[in-house]
């Protein structure tokens, strides 16, 4: 689980962060949907679409349940969600 943003990036308001996982999820499938269909494999799609639909289904309610469902309660949790799959990126590239 990602808890704390690198010191370059804005941080992330407390209560946001146990938001950011589902961010995360959401962001990894909608990655993996792009993925396959670069592929032009339709089942790996439809697989994929699936789970990324599932992910912001979880996102979306979770926002909701936390009163975080603002405009720039998502910008927030978007901009660390890319910046922690930059990281992850970066990290996997060492």
């Amino acid at each position: 689980m990602v808890e704390h943003m690198s010191e370059d990036s804005s941080p992330l308001p407390d209560h946001l962060h146990p938001l950011l996982e589902y961010q995360l999820r959401f962001e990894r499938a909608h990655l993996a949907c792009l993925r396959a269909a670069e592929t032009g494999d339709d089942d790996t799609l439809n697989h994929c679409r699936a789970e990324r639909l599932r992910s912001m289904r979880a996102l979306i309610t979770a926002r909701a349940d936390a009163g975080a469902d603002s405009a720039p309660d998502r910008q927030a949790l978007k901009v660390a969600a890319m910046a922690a799959l930059a990281n992850e990126t970066a990290d996997a590239l060492e």
